[in-house]
């Protein structure tokens, strides 16, 4: 509610509650009325309460000036006051009543003087009576309205009357204040003209009348006797050591004193103009100002012009309290402070304070500034003369008001200097943009115009003008800061707040305070260490004469401050050592927020200034918001939150975004300061660091004119080393990049990140230019790198609509690169992936593809090539060793093996719990990527390519997961991958892919099984061979008593061995798992192995319901489980690895041995790194050569599960055909297009279930299935990475067809069983039926078979013929992909004489009217390859018929 509405309700009901409220109301303000909330509240309340007992007013309810009286006297009564004399605030709150009454007199003569002139004019009467009233009624109106202020004029006598007669006002302030009529009548005045006359008289002799002194009288003698006692009783100087006085204060004010009675005496005796001899009392002070300033304090003391600041001894001893400055204002700090510093804190009221006298004082002092404001004086004011207006302000003999208008310069003056400001930084602005280069003169000739540049030099040392008043403000300022006189300083301060920013000098004495005021608290926080006091004295040094020690430093007493830096020979000290007294002292961290942050608000950015002060001040805020901050029990690291609800964290990052972070571009390359507030920054979240970086640049540059300076200088120098940046000058520049990087990391990184986006080269000289960033410049950069990559103005791909943009693929590969050479935090980028894949945003798939490939080594899988997809079927480190041996593997660089790229990158997924999110994200957008295209419209080729890049990264991320030395298999099962069913309900993920993603969990349980069970078989092989042994002994022995054991079996050993050669069991035989000959009821029962049967019910629900029903959840799992490392490891290849580690090993063994007997010490330095090489490449080697055991293991282990598993696999008896379809479509092609190692698995495990003699498994129906008419709407269907896959698929199928067209007796043996019992394979009968024992008329026969190859190389022929006739791109484009994949094998003049021709000719016709530049190209490669190839599929000559073997290679 308002206030003037309060009180007036109070007064409606005043004798019910209305006083009561009105009196709670007026308590707080009266309790301290000089504050200027409290001064407004009381002046509102009391003008309304006088209004009410005045008839001109027209008051709702009339209110007795009496009721008032009392009420006032009843209020001030109640307040706490000293027993004896009136309180300060009683005295306040008297001259503001008396203000009050004043200021009602006048509004009451304005209407009684507005009346009398309405009544004198009819005019006037006219316009108060208007329309519908009147005349009479308006003047009667009016002469109404004159009464009634008459009538309140009697009133407001009788109210002042009481009001001096009960104490609340004092008589002779009101006779000071109010006009000469409200006076008379209220009785304070007996005869008002005698009075006005006698205060004319006494105006004109003070202000016009001149103080008459004889000068004749006047002796020089006088004032030099004046002079000469002055100086003779100083007394001893003040101690050179510390600057204290060498006597007791009651000493000196022994001396003082009668030096005092006489000077008194003089100006008596010689009739000296006492205000002259005050002159030369400060001329004196003034001189011997750093010397003796303590006497002249104190013979001043003793003067009419003493100062009113009292001190009291009990104060002083005083402890302050820990939170004494909680919750005030600075004003109120700043007096607590003076209060402990022993200065009394309730100045006596201006009666009692002389002002009269300490006025005179600040006039003799305000006409010695005067003096040098003259335009005809050239000296410049001196500092002692501001020092000592500063002492005498501190001492309380003058005021900062009574000396502020003889100072200079005036406010418009000042405000011009503000402008000047303001211009010379536009102009600083001008020529940082402007080069040197440019403005330089242009090289002379001759030295001709030698006296013309004399010339231009006198004129422009020639004054321009008049001399500018001295800014002597800024000099009384510096003055009181310099002392610790902080309260006026700081109204200065607070008047012109510019003057720190135009005068740096001023944040230089600010900053002094504070460091001073944060000393003990950083002592106590920050325990200093031992004293090294012996760094800064001089060492003595060898001279001809020996040893000659180092001259001691004399202490030389300044007035300058902050003093300036010791010499060899010179140690200043300013001469005030008192200066520390009154500044408020920090004793906890939370003082920092009630008394360094208000001070600190004056100096701004200038913090900069004094990086010792901002070391300090950095600690004791990261102390500060670790004290608060949660450490997470397990990792002993802080648990960061975004929250800022907590005051303290709250506090310090409003100081890190108004200070900290604004100061930091004008500390030039000081990697501690940066290292200081990374400290606390850390312990933010990124999103609340990078809202800071946001606004450092985005805003915080243009907010004050030395940013804006400093943003133009550090654009110019970022994009000058930048400009000069290469492979050849990192070392030189390498050192100028960090130091901008410390300063200004946002300017550096923005042109940086610009230039790499720009140009591709940059980005690795660029990273080995940022050696020594700091790990805050890293968290810039990254912001930087982010925002770029955010930007939704720029274009995602090109004009094409396929490829990535150059931008975007520079801005990736920096990225990688970055995060692979330094430990910069990778869980904001893995964050802004994963956020970016929620909103649709596919494009960054590519930074993450690069983040993976640089810092793992691990390629997408369409860049892979042959030799690598071969070594992908084998174990882990063969992976590691053909796709990233260098980044991660045996060719590892060792000062490489600090990065630890992959370990870093694989702990940032699992530690941030992104690597879940992450996976279904880029698994969903796979799905997604092809209802959201680039751009609208986009061709088919361009949505292919995008699915091609989602399903590469989708690859490459799996395969990072599940890379042991990535991040370990177990937590990929548990923390990574979510159950099956989940990932295929609620995420959506279809089901080939999710067997993709539990394929590896699958792969080593069943690994750890075989291992196991070849464990076990190998003791009991052990055991078997010992009871043997015994046995053996026992029959050369006849003597034993050892009871005969039996012998095993040893033919089961060997058995065992045939299965693992891949032969069927014999019928009738069981399968023994581990290798006893036993077998356990359960293994009759339930043939599955357990870690795969508990999967059952899992995959019933993922799987489409007609493949289960027709396949089995049994075949399907198994299908799914298996890859090439089970059926065919790539055991060729782990020999070669292995042999060329071994090699190099050899090579730098022989290297190690000759370095390390070499004569010459560098050598020998590098013979640890070659040993350290051999050791890494022996390691390798060694776990290549274990890997390769295991897979063996496994792979026997695996046929042994697939012989025993294979009687269940479809033991419901489908028909051939209808499995022979349902596999084709829910097995064979899904994987086959998934990646080349899976195209190579299909094509093998047809060929392995033929050879196992599968039951229900037509061999014959699948080829038909897959070499079938649907082959071209398979290719159309297919993107460019899945036709390759399909064409490598169709190799291998059409490699095992084509050795089975081209040899009977290969046709034959593949068909029959191996081992000791030979039956006949059931997969190519005729007529397929599911009866158990299959003679060999069943059996399609060679001739007939060859006619079926035939037939589907006829297919097959037609097919991509019919593609490439189409003219539609992706018919086109994959026809021939596919053809180029399967050229090793097909066209074949052996099986279909015209397929070669036919495809010759169709794609030259092709290619005569084709005008797609990219479909014209790749067709003439496939035609080159073609061609090459004609021998092989030219029909033969009827003179000569040949067999021609394709040079084709076999997948496994």
């Amino acid at each position: 509610m308002d206030v003037v509405e309060s009180v007036r309700s109070s007064l409606n009901r005043w004798e019910s509650g209305g006083e009561a409220e009105c009196r709670s109301l007026l308590a707080t303000p009266h309790s301290n009325p000089a504050d200027q909330a409290s001064n407004d509240l009381l002046s509102t309340v009391y003008h309304t309460l006088i209004t009410s007992t005045l008839l001109s007013w027209q008051p709702e309810n009339t209110f007795s000036f009496n009721v008032l009286a009392d009420f006032i006297q009843s209020v001030l009564g109640n307040l706490p006051s000293p027993s004896t004399t009136k309180s300060s605030s009683a005295i306040a709150f008297s001259e503001l009543l008396i203000d009050l009454l004043w200021a009602v007199d006048v509004e009451l003569d304005d209407i009684h003087a507005d009346s009398n002139a309405t009544l004198g004019n009819a005019d006037k009467v006219n316009a108060v009576a208007g329309e519908g009233i009147d005349q009479v009624a308006a003047v009667t109106r009016v002469a109404r309205v004159k009464q009634n202020a008459e009538a309140d004029k009697q009133t407001l006598a009788r109210l002042i009357q009481k009001l001096v007669t009960v104490g609340v006002l004092d008589a002779n302030v009101c006779r000071e204040r109010l006009e000469l009529p409200l006076l008379h009548a209220s009785g304070l005045i007996v005869d008002e003209q005698a009075f006005s006359k006698k205060e004319i008289r006494m105006r004109t002799g003070l202000f016009y009348k001149q103080n008459k002194f004889n000068l004749l009288r006047e002796q020089s003698e006088g004032y030099s006797k004046l002079t000469a006692e002055l100086t003779s009783s100083i007394g001893p100087a003040h101690s050179a050591v510390d600057g204290y006085p060498m006597e007791s204060l009651s000493a000196i004010e022994a001396r003082a004193r009668p030096a005092w009675e006489r000077v008194v005496g003089l100006i008596g005796y010689f009739d000296l103009d006492p205000n002259r001899a005050l002159d030369i009392i400060l001329d004196v002070f003034s001189v011997h100002l750093a010397t003796h300033y303590s006497f002249f304090l104190s013979l001043l003391s003793f003067s009419p012009w003493a100062g009113s600041l009292k001190y009291s001894a009990d104060s002083m001893a005083v402890e302050s309290s820990l939170d004494i400055y909680r919750g005030k204002d600075l004003d109120e700090v700043l007096k607590l402070a003076e209060g402990q510093a022993g200065v009394s804190l309730d100045p006596p009221p201006p009666a009692a304070m002389g002002a009269n006298k300490s006025r005179v004082l600040a006039q003799v002092l305000g006409f010695k500034f005067a003096h040098y404001q003259g335009t005809d004086t050239t000296e410049q004011t001196p500092r002692s003369l501001y020092l000592t207006a500063a002492l005498l302000i501190r001492e309380g003999f003058i005021t900062l008001e009574d000396l502020y208008p003889h100072i200079s310069p005036s406010t418009d003056e000042i405000a011009d200097i503000y402008e000047q400001y303001q211009a010379s930084v536009e102009s600083r602005i001008v020529s940082a943009r402007v080069s040197m280069l440019a403005m330089a003169a242009p090289l002379e000739s001759s030295g001709s115009s030698s006296r013309a540049r004399q010339s231009t030099q006198a004129e422009q040392a020639k004054p321009n003008g008049p001399k500018e008043a001295p800014n002597q403000i800024l000099g009384l300022l510096d003055a009181l800061l310099s002392i610790g006189n902080l309260r006026p300083a700081i109204a200065l301060l607070t008047k012109y707040p510019w003057m720190v920013d135009a005068f740096p000098e001023l944040a230089d004495l600010l900053l002094r305070i504070l460091k001073h005021s944060i000393s003990k608290l950083y002592e106590t926080t920050w325990p200093s260490g031992p004293d090294k006091s012996s760094f800064s004295k001089a060492k003595a040094r060898f001279a001809n004469t020996g040893l000659v020690s180092a001259p001691e430093r004399r202490v030389h007493i300044t007035l300058m401050a902050p003093a300036p830096p010791s010499t060899s020979t010179t140690t200043y000290l300013f001469f005030y050592p008192n200066w520390t007294e009154r500044i408020p002292m920090c004793s906890s961290t939370e003082d920092i927020v009630d008394v360094i942050e208000p001070l600190m608000s004056f100096v701004g950015i200038h913090i900069s200034r004094d990086v010792n002060f901002l070391s300090k001040f950095l600690r004791i805020g990261r102390s500060h918001v670790s004290s608060i901050t949660p450490v997470n029990p397990e990792t002993k690291k802080p648990i960061i939150t975004t929250d800022l609800e907590h005051p303290t964290r709250q506090f310090w990052y409003k100081v890190l975004r108004q200070y900290l972070l604004p100061a930091l571009p004008l500390v030039r390359g000081n990697a501690v300061c940066a290292v200081e507030v990374w400290n606390i920054l850390r312990q933010y979240d990124v999103t609340l660091r990078w809202r800071l970086y946001g606004e450092l640049k985005a805003s915080a540059y243009k907010s004050h004119a030395e940013l804006r300076v400093r943003a133009i200088q550090a654009d110019r120098e970022s994009k000058g080393i930048l400009r000069r940046l290469s492979m050849q000058t990192i070392d030189s520049l390498a050192g100028a990049v960090a130091k901008l990087a410390h300063s200004d990391p946002c300017l550096l990184f923005t042109n940086a990140v610009t230039q790499i986006m720009a140009y591709q080269n940059m980005a690795n000289c660029i990273l080995q230019a940022l050696n020594y960033v700091t790990v805050m410049g890293f968290d810039v950069l990254l912001y930087i790198v982010l925002e770029a990559l955010a930007n939704p103005k720029k274009d995602r791909v090109k004009d094409d609509g396929v490829n990535t943009s150059d931008w975007l693929q520079n801005l990736a590969s920096f990225t990688g690169q970055l995060y692979r050479r330094y430990s910069a935090d990778l869980t904001p980028m893995i964050r802004y992936i994963v956020h970016q894949l929620q909103n649709g945003q596919t494009s960054e798939l590519v930074v993450l593809q690069e983040v993976i490939r640089h810092m793992t080594g691990i390629s997408p899988l369409p860049n892979m090539t042959d030799s690598q997809v071969i070594a992908m079927a084998g174990g882990p480190y063969l992976r590691i060793e053909a796709i990233s041996s260098v980044a991660r593997g045996a060719r590892l660089e060792p000062g490489d093996m600090t990065l630890k790229g992959p370990q870093r990158l694989g702990r940032a997924l699992t530690e941030s719990q992104l690597a879940r999110p992450l996976l279904i994200q880029v698994a969903q957008q796979r799905q997604k990527c092809v209802y959201q295209p680039p751009t609208p419209n986009a061709p088919l080729k361009s949505l292919a390519s995008l699915y091609d890049t989602c399903h590469g990264v989708l690859l490459q991320y799996i395969e990072l997961l599940v890379s042991p030395t990535v991040v370990p298999l177990a937590d990929y099962a548990s923390k990574i991958l979510p159950p099956l069913v989940e990932l295929h309900r609620v995420y959506g993920i279809p089901a080939p892919i999710c067997m993709h993603m539990i394929r590896p969990i699958l792969s080593s349980k069943l690994l750890e099984a075989a291992l196991t069970a070849n464990n076990k078989e190998r003791i009991a092989s052990e055991e078997a061979e010992k009871r043997l042994k015994a046995a053996l002994t026992a029959k050369r022995d006849p003597s034993t008593t050892t009871p005969r054991v039996g012998s095993p079996v040893v033919g089961d050993t060997v058995t065992l061995g045939e299965h693992s050669q891949g032969s069927a069991p014999l019928q009738g035989e069981d399968v023994v798992m581990n290798g006893t000959e036993t077998s356990q009821p359960t293994a009759l029962q339930n043939p599955w192995q357990p870690e795969l049967y508990e999967r059952f019910d899992e995959i019933k629900s993922i799987a489409p319901p007609s493949a289960m029903e027709i396949i089995g959840p049994g075949f399907y799992l198994t299908f799914w489980q298996m890859s090439t490392y089970d059926i065919a490891p790539p055991l060729a290849k782990y020999e070669e690895e292995t042999a060329n580690l071994r090699a190099l090993s050899r090579q730098e063994d022989s290297k190690y041995i000759s370095a390390d007997r070499s004569s010459d010490r560098t050598k020998r330095l590098s013979a640890s790194q070659h040993r350290s090489k051999r050791d890494r490449y022996n390691s390798f080697a060694n776990l290549l050569a274990q890997e390769s055991k295991d897979q063996v293991t496994a792979m026997g282990y695996t046929k042994k599960r697939m012989a025993k598993e294979k009687q269940h696999w479809f033991v419901h008896n489908p028909k051939g055909a209808t499995l022979a379809a349902a596999l084709v479509e829910h097995c064979f092609h899904p994987r086959a297009l998934i990646s080349p190692m899976d195209a190579d698995f299909c094509s093998q495990i047809i060929k392995v279930m033929h050879s196992l003699g599968t039951p229900g498994f037509s061999t014959l129906n699948t080829y038909d299935k897959l070499l079938s008419d649907h082959i071209k709407t398979v290719i159309f269907s297919c993107t460019e990475y899945e036709a390759q896959n399909y064409g490598r698929f169709l190799l291998g199928i059409l490699t095992d067809l084509y050795k089975w067209h081209q040899d009977e007796q290969l046709f034959s043996s593949d068909n029959r069983s191996k081992g000791t019992r030979v039956s006949v394979l059931p997969g190519f009968m005729y007529r397929f039926s599911n009866k158990t024992v299959v003679a060999a008329e069943d059996l399609v026969v060679w001739p007939t078979f060859r006619t079926l190859v035939r037939k589907w190389h006829r297919k097959l022929l037609k097919c991509v013929i019919d593609g490439i006739e189409t003219g539609e791109y992706m018919h086109v484009y994959n026809s021939l992909v596919v053809l180029k994949e399967v050229l090793p094998i097909f066209p074949c003049a052996a099986v279909l004489d015209s397929a070669g021709s036919t495809i010759q000719h169709t794609v030259d016709r092709f290619l005569e009217k084709e005008k797609r530049g990219d479909l014209r190209i790749f067709g003439n490669s496939y035609a080159a390859g073609l061609k090459k190839r004609e021998s092989f599929w030219a029909p033969p000559t009827k003179s000569k018929v040949r067999i021609i073997w394709p040079e084709c290679y076999a997948p496994y």
